[in-house]
């Protein structure tokens, strides 16, 4: 979800903790441990980072609440002095992350921009859940690591590779579901998991403004509310995607419409649920939810 007044309000914030830290010591690139320090704007980015470095460089995410709104961050003082302070920064970009965006500018460290590792770039900035893209992400990750400590380049472009091969195995699963289901209308509160829904090709039946409206954290109009809930009530949809970290009455209205037409609901997240630290294993947590959804009902 996207709140163009907090994003505003955390650039600001950012730019005066930034200042405030300028003449904070030197760059030292690195931890305390001697490791490369990659900092990274959520704990999805974090998790990538930590997939491709393995044990040989330290990973920090400043964003890791599963219940909060990565949108309404606002980093410390010593949040910036952390991307002060790394060899490597990894995050959204597309101004998802803006309070990273802005840090990022003033700091020595290698940087990767998912938005920019996408080709052909797409409107949604919600990237991470572009898979493809991901891996170019972890290629990214290896050769940034590699390029500041090349003692162990093999170690990070081997890891990168045997992300990617996992990635593989997801994107074969998320394909499947659209070869079974072929034209298949789900209806996404947002489009948060646009990118994924498209790999597994669903057509997202949703009314463009109602997902506007709550993407922008307002409520819809009452006339898109219920074309929304007309959708669902009347089994147009063979599933609802909801956005549950960023649930609001209006979304939580359709969800129960839902539950009451028997339609299934999947829950999707902008970082880590509870309990899961691997973003392999979350995304592939995300294709079953979606396939167990779509599945036959005797």
């Amino acid at each position: 979800m996207r709140h163009p007044h907090r994003l505003a309000r955390v650039v600001g914030a950012v730019a005066v903790a930034a200042l405030a830290l300028t003449a904070c010591g030197t760059d030292s690139s690195g931890s305390g441990d001697g490791k490369p320090a990659v900092v990274a704007s959520t704990d999805v980015y974090g998790a990538i980072a930590k997939a491709v470095a393995g044990g040989d460089a330290d990973v920090t995410s400043l964003f890791a609440n599963p219940t909060g709104d990565p949108h309404e961050f606002e980093p410390s003082a010593q949040d910036t002095l952390k991307v002060k302070k790394a060899a490597v920064l990894v995050y959204n970009g597309g101004h998802y992350d803006a309070y990273m965006e802005k840090a990022a500018e003033g700091a020595a460290a290698a940087k990767v921009d998912a938005v920019a590792q996408q080709a052909p770039q797409g409107e949604n900035e919600h990237v991470f859940y572009d898979l493809p893209t991901m891996q170019k992400v972890a290629t990214a990750v290896a050769k940034a690591l590699s390029d500041k400590d090349g003692a162990h380049r093999e170690g990070y472009e081997n890891r990168a590779k045997e992300f990617g091969t996992k990635l593989d195995g997801v994107i074969a699963q998320a394909r499947a579901i659209g070869h079974a289901n072929p034209g298949v209308k789900i209806a996404a509160t947002e489009p948060v998991a646009g990118y994924l829904l498209s790999l597994a090709g669903l057509n997202d039946v949703a009314p463009a403004r109602y997902t506007a409206a709550i993407e922008s954290g307002t409520d819809p109009a009452p006339a898109d509310i219920a074309a929304a809930n007309a959708l669902v009530s009347g089994k147009q949809v063979r599933a609802v995607v909801l956005n549950s970290q960023t649930e609001s009455p209006v979304t939580a209205a359709l969800a129960k419409t839902a539950e009451t037409a028997g339609v299934p609901v999947v829950k999707v997240t902008e970082s880590l649920p509870a309990g899961v630290d691997d973003y392999v294993a979350w995304q592939a947590g995300n294709v079953k939810a979606l396939s167990d959804a779509l599945a036959p009902r005797p």
